[in-house]
């Protein structure tokens, strides 16, 4: 009796924290995935193309590990002459899987932004966009065991659960929507500013064909400011809001770069960065640009309740950025780099 109130309590367990952490596809290198912060961002650098890849895994110390992963492409599909309006346009597929039961998020997307400069030098420019998901979550229940599988010594796959499941997958389509402000106060220091909100129209989530289980609303917040101390080094303190129904989150920090090759054909810097998530992890990045291409890895210390449990072990990310058709020369005339 006891062993089998100790399996529902973990079991419950496992399900309250999918559900206050498991909503949605995550990221501690936030800036580094784009399209999964903000759909106005689409488009919106200082190239034609771009591409990513993000992988992060979590939690390998204490359970099967949370495994994500992001593929996303973004350009500048138009611009009007003598202007700097621009029409963005991106795309992206997300992946994960967690836990025993290999609950798992399969997403594509398409976004579309307008960027306008409010002025003609281009030191303020804002975006809106949209984007629109395709998604599909599964569950796997033969990976799960309940109490009736309980022989009195092990549990016993072979054992019916007694459960009923109607149904292991579901598919929703999703609405989501952002604005981006970038101003450039002087040519040492840059403002980057945006609010995006998700789920919009509110998708049913449930295995039980239960509609009144919707998907909450998610609103993104985040700023990070480029503050050049000269030729070679550049602070961007940043913060990152997240509210999702009951669940908040608040990360804040700074990334440093120092740049070793100045000249856009052999552009070569190193990238440093410490943030913190509030009662939830040290986010330690190193990162490496060269030429076309940024790579950053991070690794998240549990500060959480789980920190005894995972030995203060969290997850690993991985970030890859190719960058095409790249204005050789920032020119304030031109579109301004931003921060991704």
């Amino acid at each position: 009796m006891i062993k089998k109130q100790l399996i529902w309590i973990f079991l419950l367990s496992y399900i309250a924290i999918g559900n206050a952490y498991g909503q949605d596809i995550h990221f501690s290198q936030y800036l580094n995935s784009p399209l999964n912060l903000n759909p106005a961002l689409s488009g919106f650098n200082d190239a034609k193309f771009r591409f990513i890849l993000n992988h992060r895994s979590q939690w390998a110390s204490v359970s099967i590990p949370y495994k994500t992963y992001s593929a996303s492409m973004d350009m500048q599909l138009w611009k009007r002459k003598r202007q700097s309006d621009i029409l963005g346009l991106g795309l992206i597929f997300n992946n994960d899987e967690a836990g025993d039961s290999r609950f798992g998020t399969t997403q594509g997307a398409v976004s579309l932004s307008y960027i306008k400069a409010l002025n003609k030098r281009n030191r303020n420019l804002i975006s809106i966009g949209a984007q629109f998901f395709f998604s599909q979550r599964s569950i796997d229940y033969t990976k799960l065991y309940f109490p009736n599988q309980w022989n009195g010594q092990i549990n016993d796959p072979s054992i019916q659960s007694g459960e009923y499941f109607s149904q292991s997958n579901f598919t929703y389509f999703d609405i989501s929507a952002g604005i981006h402000w970038l101003t450039i106060l002087n040519n040492d220091l840059k403002v980057n500013t945006g609010v995006s909100v998700w789920h919009i129209n509110q998708p049913a989530q449930s295995l039980m064909n239960n509609e009144k289980v919707k998907l909450d609303i998610k609103i993104l917040a985040y700023s990070e400011v480029e503050i050049k101390l000269d030729n070679s080094n550049i602070l961007f303190p940043s913060v990152y809001f997240a509210n999702q129904g009951p669940f908040n989150e608040l990360t804040l920090g700074m990334r440093y770069k120092a740049i070793i090759h100045p000249n856009s054909h052999n552009f070569t810097a190193l990238n440093f960065g410490l943030f913190v998530r509030n009662k939830d992890a040290l986010i330690l990045e190193f990162g490496l640009d060269i030429k076309k291409f940024s790579i950053m890895a991070s690794y998240d210390f549990n500060l959480s309740g789980l920190r005894s449990a995972s030995n203060y072990m969290g997850g690993y990310e991985i970030s890859i950025i190719f960058r095409a058709n790249q204005h050789k020369k920032h020119k304030i005339n031109n579109m301004p780099c931003p921060i991704f």
